[in-house]
């Protein structure tokens, strides 16, 4: 197994690092889009999520549910890739009480983005029934429905996160961001999964 097995061990490290420095500047509640958690809730929050990606990234065959050494790394650049997210996410919004003037919903509408493009590459590949993908019932109970689902799903996260990521640049309100970027993208593969089913009735 290749060393981004260790990747999300890496990140936990460095986050626990800028928090201690970065921790007394942060105010007691930090402003989040619809809450104001406290600090101590945000940074524990996040903290335990990376921790929790670091060590199931150590065994990845949980995850993916198989041997295969293909699906374990596939399913270690996933976590990976969430992990960057996460972190990417906890220093966006941190970075304005430390002295950085920056739009931390700009900043995590342009991560979904990335992501979006980045995951769209994997999500053809996700093995039936993995712990990543969409969960829906009808999807989880056919295995034709679940390969489906997630081709589609590849084949529009990249553009869709593309134009995300140009709406970032472009337009200022946040809301019409994520709608016409990730939130579009799961209401069209929601809808889409229900016409792979039927489909597989028919047939």
């Amino acid at each position: 197994m290749k060393i981004y097995k260790y990747l999300n061990i890496l990140l936990l490290i460095i986050f626990i690092i800028g928090t201690i420095f970065s921790y007394e500047n942060l105010p007691y509640k930090i402003e989040l889009f619809m809450q104001s958690p406290s600090r101590e809730v945000f940074v524990l929050i996040n903290f335990v999520i990376l921790l929790a990606l670091a060590f199931v990234s150590l065994y990845p065959q949980k995850i993916s549910r198989s041997s295969n050494q293909v699906r374990n790394e596939l399913t270690i650049v996933v976590l990976n890739l969430l992990g960057t997210g996460i972190f990417l996410y906890y220093f966006a919004v941190i970075a304005k009480y430390n002295g950085f003037q920056i739009d931390y919903l700009k900043v995590v509408a342009l991560i979904i983005g990335i992501l979006m493009i980045l995951i769209g590459n994997f999500l053809p590949q996700m093995p039936f029934r993995s712990r990543i993908g969409f969960k829906l019932p009808w999807i989880l109970k056919d295995k034709l429905c679940w390969q489906k689902t997630h081709r589609f799903a590849g084949y529009t996260a990249i553009p869709l996160g593309i134009i995300q990521c140009l709406l970032v640049l472009f337009f200022s309100d946040n809301n019409m961001i994520f709608m016409f970027g990730i939130g579009f993208w799961i209401i069209l593969v929601c809808v889409y999964s229900l016409f792979a089913r039927n489909a597989n009735r028919k047939n």
